[in-house]
């Protein structure tokens, strides 16, 4: 890959990301003339990690368009037009362990459940319960493209599921669950995990790789909501040392 062709389309990758990014410095602004009143130190600081995650976001997105997609999608074309295609389904799985372990939107939640639990709930916990859940139904989506399986037979089922365990899970973890739906869904998830299902779908006969690489995301979705919940029975099951079921 030339020099050319690496960096072909950055500028417009960060032309679309500097309109969010100026609304948001200008939404502080407002508020920091009117409300926060904030030194000027600190408005330097803020200003400068503004900075850093723009340039961050613009490398992430454009690095997605020209490495992970065609990657993704040539690894699918050569599984699935191999003997192999169940090969898909554990090849689904570890993808969706790491490129979840590596999303950056799935630590920040992490770190911020075990703060706001003031400890009980570990981060660690959190990531690989994520992790795991993701990997499960990505091998799960992976089956449904590579036997066919239609849609609805898993997407209703699931979401039954994750409304029947509404009436169980605690508040608290319910909410959580519900955020990280869209937060284990994060741009390398769907980047990587939709390419390689959409170039799979693209070479096997029967299949759809507009229906295949999209109701994957929507499975996907379902796995933060069901397996958060589950987690809060287990901490249901085991109160914080010192407490009991009544606080």
């Amino acid at each position: 890959m030339t020099a050319g062709s690496a960096f072909g389309g950055l500028l417009s990758v960060a032309h679309e990301v500097a309109l969010p990014f100026i609304l948001l410095v200008a939404f502080f602004i407002v508020f920091q003339v009117i409300f926060l009143k904030r030194t000027f130190r600190y408005v330097v600081i803020l200003l400068r990690g503004i900075a850093f995650a723009f340039v961050g976001l613009v490398l992430l997105l454009h690095g997605l368009n020209i490495a992970f997609m065609p990657v993704g999608e040539e690894i699918g074309a050569i599984v699935g037009n191999s003997g192999f295609t169940w090969g898909l389904i554990p090849l689904g799985f570890v993808l969706g362990f790491l490129v979840t372990f590596a999303e950056p939107q799935v630590r920040v939640l992490s770190q911020e459940v075990e703060e706001a639990s003031a400890g009980y709930i570990r981060a660690p916990i959190i990531l690989y319960t994520l992790c795991l859940a993701v990997a499960a139904f990505a091998a799960l989506g992976m089956a449904r493209t590579v036997y066919g399986i239609p849609l609805p037979y898993i997407i209703i089922p699931g979401y039954g599921l994750a409304v029947i365990l509404l009436f169980f899970a605690d508040r608290d973890f319910v909410a959580m669950a519900f955020d990280s739906g869209s937060i284990a869904t994060g741009p390398i998830t769907v980047a990587f995990i939709m390419s390689l299902t959409v170039g799979a779908a693209t070479v096997m006969d029967g299949r759809n790789p507009l229906v295949d690489g999209l109701g994957l995301i929507g499975i996907i979705t379902l796995a933060p909501i069901i397996s958060i919940q589950l987690l809060s029975l287990v901490y249901r099951i085991r109160p914080p040392q010192g407490g009991n079921d009544d606080d």
